[in-house]
């Protein structure tokens, strides 16, 4: 038997009045933090910093504050292990996208419980995760529990933004937050439609790298009644037909095999069939061309396996009566974590083929690897996932969007996405619309599914 494997038997959850004190402490901050009126912009996020440090100090656990702007506070608290090992850092994010209050049924910036849910901006993205973590470190704290790791809580700024928050940490206070590895957001327990049964397990194990491209076009100029070949909108236009038909090579990586692998066992028929042969996939990971045309009748799956580029914006003329000067695109690309946003801009401009239109990179939101599949931490959560779920598919996920994970990853960190609200499918996409709820009846299940991960890695 494995050194993990005989962990795993040693660690034991704690008492089932310890999980309900920790599960009480965790819904009265969610309630505080959800009134605390963090929409992103501006943040405000010290509104949030102020009870989280109310209940810090009650229990007598130190932290600090740190502001990476003004009114932009973020927070970082430690308990120490004898330290045999390298710390565990759990993230979280208390900024939330905006909400329009005449399109909710409950008022977005107070917690109310009704037909069952909990609903409020930020109770699944991603205030119940910093609710969450606070309340397990308090309860570690008061059990006098002895670990092997440091445990770090780190609660940020800016991430539905662009992540200023954990880059300033990163940059200016890396000794309060490194870690070997750490949990964040970005997976966790689905549930089936009907609200009742747990579907799978899934971990984060990467993210698509997000990458925008200005496409543009110049033309002459001149009177529209005298028209001329070269036109602006045109070029642009044929550029951008150039792009509708292209796809990307369909490839999969370690993560999303074992994505498909897992999800293979909750479909049926020749979908389910699909999904195993590509996860069957040659060790290079090209996925035959008729199973990835299969693959791709679904949106989702199709950008699981590859690089995806799509135009979202255009920009044209200044007059019904004059010929462009200048015909603008924005192209959004979700690039596979393995490749690169130079290459993609390459492939790009072979694909249009024309020199005189220029491709031009927006911003850069980085973009960190993928962290392994399997090893102590995919194990621990397995087991924990074995004990409350049996039966359930456990699997990697990749991340189509972007979390603050990417920027621990690039540093180093072995950052894995998981969650504490177990939800349907259709409620996780409330996230970030309108009446973001999570299930009640399910909050005390998450809560003791990730106490026992975090429980496996640090005793």
């Amino acid at each position: 038997m494995s050194a993990l494997a005989l962990l795993l038997l040693w660690v034991q959850p704690p008492p089932p009045a310890e999980i309900d004190r920790a599960l009480a402490e965790e819904r009265a901050l969610l309630a505080e933090l959800v009134a605390a009126e963090t929409s992103n912009p501006p943040g405000n996020e010290e509104r949030a910093v102020k009870p989280v440090a109310a209940h810090l100090r009650k229990a007598g656990i130190p932290f600090q504050v740190i502001y990476s702007s003004p009114h932009r506070a973020n927070l970082v608290a430690r308990l120490k292990g004898d330290r045999s090992k390298k710390p565990l850092l759990l993230l979280a994010h208390i900024d939330v996208v905006p909400a329009d209050a005449s399109k909710w049924s409950a008022p977005p910036f107070r917690l109310t419980e009704k037909e069952g849910f909990l609903y409020g901006r930020g109770v699944s993205d991603d205030k119940v995760m910093a609710a969450a973590e606070i309340a397990l470190l308090i309860s570690l704290h008061r059990e006098k529990a002895k670990l092997k790791r440091d445990l770090i809580v780190a609660l940020t700024a800016d991430e539905e933004a662009g992540g200023t928050g954990i880059q300033y940490l990163l940059a200016n206070k890396r000794e309060l937050i490194d870690a070997e590895i750490a949990l964040n957001e970005g997976g966790g327990v689905a549930l089936r439609e009907s609200g009742d049964v747990a579907r799978d397990v899934g971990f984060g194990a990467a993210e698509k790298i997000y990458q925008s491209f200005t496409l543009t076009t110049h033309g002459p100029g001149g009177h529209s009644s005298i028209p001329l070949h070269d036109n602006a909108i045109y070029r642009l236009v044929a550029a951008l037909g150039k792009l509708a038909g292209f796809q990307f090579p369909a490839r999969l990586i370690p993560v999303t095999r074992s994505y498909l692998a897992g999800r293979a066992k909750l479909e049926k028929g020749e979908f389910a069939a699909a999904l195993a042969a590509a996860a069957e996939s040659p060790p290079d990971g090209r996925i035959p061309t008729a199973t990835a045309q299969a693959l791709a009748r679904d949106p989702f799956l199709n950008a699981l396996i590859r690089t995806t580029c799509v135009a979202t914006m255009l920009q044209a003329g200044i007059k019904d009566n004059a010929l462009p000067f200048e015909a603008q695109a924005t192209v959004n690309c979700r690039i596979m974590p393995d490749e690169s946003a130079a290459e993609t801009q390459k492939t790009l401009a072979r694909l249009i083929g024309d020199s005189g239109l220029e491709i031009k990179p927006i911003d850069n939101f980085d973009t960190g690897p993928p962290v392994p599949v399997t090893g102590e931490v995919p194990d621990a959560i397995r087991h924990a996932a074995g004990e409350l779920f049996p039966g359930v598919p456990v699997f990697a996920i990749m991340g189509t969007g972007a979390s603050d994970s990417r920027f621990l990853r690039k540093v180093g960190i072995l950052a894995y996405g998981l969650g504490v609200a177990p939800k349907t499918e259709s409620d996780g996409r409330r996230a970030h619309g309108n009446d973001e709820r999570i299930p009640i009846a399910w909050l005390k299940v998450g809560y003791q599914f990730f106490d026992r991960v975090v429980r496996t890695l640090v005793q």
